[in-house]
């Protein structure tokens, strides 16, 4: 792998936040993570869906010298997020099963000359002996892997490539890694850290305390009024949008 300088751009996190998103703060621990990241750290963090976790790994990314290549299992979103990024001005590509050898190569060669500063890749390409050789031979910012909780063997969305990704440590140790998530309770969070062998990682937990959403919880025991008594409480307490579950044995 070739040797890369901690950063590659002299703008701040800050105003690389406000020029490609619009934002003008962070919110919750990005700037935390993005610091971590940033002084060559490791990172576990579990932030809730719509939390920005994208964020967290992709100014970093950016700002460090070399590709970021973010790990992802969805193959099918990885169009949209490089679409993303491109209408914000930035240099993304992925390199999975639905191109074709000419596009792989060019990808490939583009990573090589550093000509993309993110790159999506599927758990199973990055696995490849010729993707980590290539990765090898290319400057690094960091390693992404998105949700992690796909490490647990215990989990309804495990993928076993998952569980192999700690080469990413043996062979490259001197690229920071974040993994993200947001779906891990405690005996999850510590097998990715097992996993993933992200032992000496900065762990970042966000509440997944919605202060926009409110919950409410009646017991409507009487079956033939049921279906009126939750009307007369969707009207009453939920003027706004709202989502009734309705327990039927």
């Amino acid at each position: 792998m070739m040797p890369n300088t901690p950063t590659a751009n002299p703008i701040t996190p800050n105003e690389l936040l406000k020029s490609l998103f619009g934002y003008d703060n962070f919110r919750h621990q990005q700037a935390d993570i993005i610091d971590s990241l940033m002084l060559g750290n490791d990172v576990l963090t579990l932030m809730p869906t719509g939390g920005g976790k994208s964020i967290c790994y992709q100014i970093p990314a950016i700002l460090r010298q070399g590709v970021g290549v973010v790990v992802s299992p969805l193959i099918a979103l990885m169009q949209d997020q490089v679409d993303a990024l491109h209408q914000v001005g930035v240099r993304a590509a992925y390199l999975n099963s639905t191109l074709s050898p000419y596009d792989q190569q060019v990808v490939e060669e583009q990573v090589l000359t550093g000509d993309i500063q993110i790159l999506y890749v599927a758990p199973e390409r990055l696995l490849m002996e010729k993707t980590l050789r290539l990765l090898e031979q290319s400057s690094l910012s960091l390693f992404a892997i998105d949700e992690a909780h796909c490490v647990s063997q215990w989990g309804h969305d495990f993928r076993p490539e998952y569980q192999q990704l700690s080469v990413l440590k043996q062979r490259f140790p001197a690229v920071p890694r974040i993994a993200l998530t947001a779906t891990a309770d405690l005996k999850t969070r510590e097998e990715i850290i097992a996993q993933l062998a992200l032992e000496q990682a900065d762990v970042y937990v966000h509440s997944f305390d919605r202060p926009n959403i409110t919950y409410h919880v009646s017991d409507l025991a009487m079956p033939n009024k049921s279906y009126g008594a939750l009307s007369i409480l969707i009207i009453k307490v939920m003027p706004v949008l709202s989502i009734a579950y309705h327990v039927k044995k």
